[in-house]
This record gives C-alpha cells, sequence and structure tokens, in this order.
C-alpha cells in the first residue's frame, strides 16, 4: 500500500472573483512541487518559478498545486487579479518579512490586493 502524504490548503482568496491565466512554470533541473498561493515570478531570463528579492518581476499567484520536472516545464493556473489573505500566502526560502512586503506591493500593482 502507498502512503499519500497530505495537507490542508490554506485559504487564501477572498470572496473577490479572480481572473487567471495559464502560464508554464520553469524547470530548474529537479523535479519540484510548488503549492496553491505560491508567490510567483519572472528571473531575468523571464522564467517564471517562485518569487525571490533577485527576481526580475512578480507574476501573480499560483492557482492549485504543481509538479514541475526536471525538464520541460509544466503548465500552470496563476491569479493575476485577486483578493487574498496575505498571511497565507507562500514565499521561496529565504525571502525576509521586508521582501515580502516588495512583493505585496508589486502585486498590488498588478491587481492582486492583499
Amino acid at each position: 500500500m502507498h502512503h499519500i502524504e497530505s495537507y490542508q490548503r490554506p485559504a487564501f482568496l477572498k470572496d473577490h472573483p479572480p481572473i487567471l491565466v495559464r502560464m508554464i512554470l520553469a524547470s530548474t533541473g529537479s523535479e519540484e512541487v510548488y503549492l496553491a498561493g505560491t508567490v510567483l515570478g519572472r528571473d531575468a531570463e523571464g522564467k517564471l518559478a517562485p518569487w525571490t528579492a533577485s527576481s526580475a518581476g512578480v507574476e501573480g499567484i499560483l492557482v492549485e498545486d504543481v509538479t514541475v520536472p526536471a525538464s520541460g516545464g509544466a503548465t500552470a493556473d496563476v491569479y493575476v487579479h485577486a483578493s487574498v489573505v496575505a498571511q497565507e500566502l507562500i514565499f521561496a526560502d529565504g525571502v525576509s518579512a521586508a521582501d515580502e512586503q516588495t512583493a505585496l506591493a508589486a502585486l498590488r500593482a498588478k491587481g492582486i490586493f492583499a
């Protein structure tokens, strides 16, 4: 029998109707699992991945859990307009509280309100 771990998805959306767009998450050379609510950005090469302070810009928030294979990327739905609970968003490891505030301001400029 296989053991499947589970978790409770955080309720990060508020009641405003969201708008989502399908985007391609870049492969990193190893399989990665990104959870719904992850803040996404683009690097200097334009590749979509979890947002970090060194990202070129913020793109949106991941709609659903996605497994990105070691090569080839993965298609995912991304919220580009929504009202969210900031405390429930997921940031990449190493993102400081000040960097989170920077990302939240950039999300607001794109139409994602926390």
